[in-house]
């Protein structure tokens, strides 16, 4: 994975967002939730799987997916997107083993966030 850890450009469009809203803890209260969506990942998505329900293992590493790339995690959101494909290819053990294998990263790209 080559990709930059933060996007810069997109860190700083959230910040710009915070300053004309007046509210402050925005991209704190972002980071938060990708935490959470993280945290909660793993065990969501064997479960989605055990169950049969490809869709929602699908849509959760593409939800999340999505939340990195728009916080400017970048480097996070390709994770993700890999481990979607993997999904969608069938392949969910490699999925599950690309989100285990990506635990350095998940940490040290929400603490680039945080200092962000």
């Amino acid at each position: 994975m080559t990709s930059r850890l933060l996007d810069a450009e997109l860190v700083a469009q959230v910040r710009l967002i915070e300053k004309a809203s007046g509210c402050n803890d925005l991209l704190t209260g972002f980071i938060s939730q990708l935490e959470r969506g993280i945290a909660r990942f793993g065990e969501a998505f064997s479960n989605y799987v055990a169950q049969g329900d490809i869709y929602g293992a699908e849509r959760a590493a593409h939800t999340l997916k999505g939340t990195c790339r728009q916080l400017g995690a970048t480097a996070l959101g390709d994770l993700f997107a890999d481990i979607e494909g993997s999904t969608k290819a069938g392949d969910y053990a490699e999925a599950k083993r690309k989100f285990d294998s990506g635990a350095t990263l998940i940490a040290q790209s929400l603490e680039a966030l945080r200092q962000a």
